[in-house]
């Protein structure tokens, strides 16, 4: 099975042939890496975006790239430009860092992303990190982007706390798009945060709800650290899927085809 891992982060300048070593012996035929959190600076932000680069320019047939941005600093939206059009970048990484989605300062932000057809990775649900920053990441904020249609996005987590309100999000979106599948924008990442004593009902609602060809997988592992709970992550999900009986095309769907649709390679 073609396994593809959504979210990863990057830390650190990271060696594409230790990565692809770690990705081997986990079974993982490709990875989406998050470049480096910036918060402030534009200058600092472009030169994490180009330490990602480095390492996806290495094995694009394998390693993907996520722009990470703060919508907030002034001239991010030319670096959201380059990073999709010039840098090779698949899509953008963004958490609500004190800031809602609907607020009318973002909407250059999102129309330039609009413009450029991009595809997002949105950090829902609790944030461990970013001072006192989760009440911003509720998945509900996210129904701004209907004004948006041509950007597709992906809630992390499951949205975790928040899980019935990420699905609800999703038929939102869902019935705004006609329930036309080539229309409807928004995608689940099934990344943990969700604690195993919800995770299996999380899971089993998000397939019942949406379809197998809305959900991707992802473990939030980590480059250069190993990938250490890869193989870990996947194994669960995994026994989860048998749980639940998914045929094997809807298991590789979650596991692998979604995120390459979403988010395709450029090697």
């Amino acid at each position: 099975m073609r396994i593809v891992d959504c979210h990863v982060h990057q830390s650190a300048e990271a060696d594409a042939a230790s990565v692809l070593k770690a990705m081997d012996a986990n079974g993982v035929d490709r990875i989406l890496v998050c470049s480096p959190k910036e918060r402030v600076s534009l200058q600092y932000t472009r030169e994490k975006l180009l330490l990602t680069k480095k390492l996806f320019d290495a094995a694009p047939e394998r390693i993907g790239g996520l722009a990470w941005l703060e919508p907030t600093i002034p001239g991010i939206r030319g670096l959201a430009r380059e990073a999709l059009e010039e840098m090779g970048f698949a899509g953008i990484k963004l958490i609500p860092d004190h800031w809602y989605a609907y607020e009318q300062r973002l909407e250059p932000f999102w129309e330039t992303l609009h413009e450029l057809r991009a595809s997002v990775l949105i950090h829902t649900g609790i944030l461990y990190g970013n001072d006192d920053g989760s009440r911003f990441c509720k998945p509900l904020y996210l129904e701004k982007l209907l004004h948006y249609p041509n950007i597709r996005f992906a809630m992390a987590h499951i949205s975790w706390p928040w899980c019935e309100e990420c699905l609800a999000v999703m038929g939102r979106m869902r019935a705004a798009a006609g329930h036309d599948r080539t229309r409807w924008q928004s995608y689940v990442d099934l990344t943990r945060g969700t604690p195993p004593h919800v995770r299996e009902q999380a899971v089993a609602n998000a397939v019942s709800f949406c379809g197998p060809d809305r959900l991707m997988f992802g473990t939030d592992s980590r480059v250069p650290d190993g990938l250490a709970k890869q193989r870990e992550h996947i194994e669960l999900d995994l026994a989860i899927f048998a749980k639940l009986a998914l045929a094997e095309a809807d298991q590789e769907r979650i596991m692998s085809g979604t995120a390459d649709e979403v988010f395709p390679g450029k090697g």
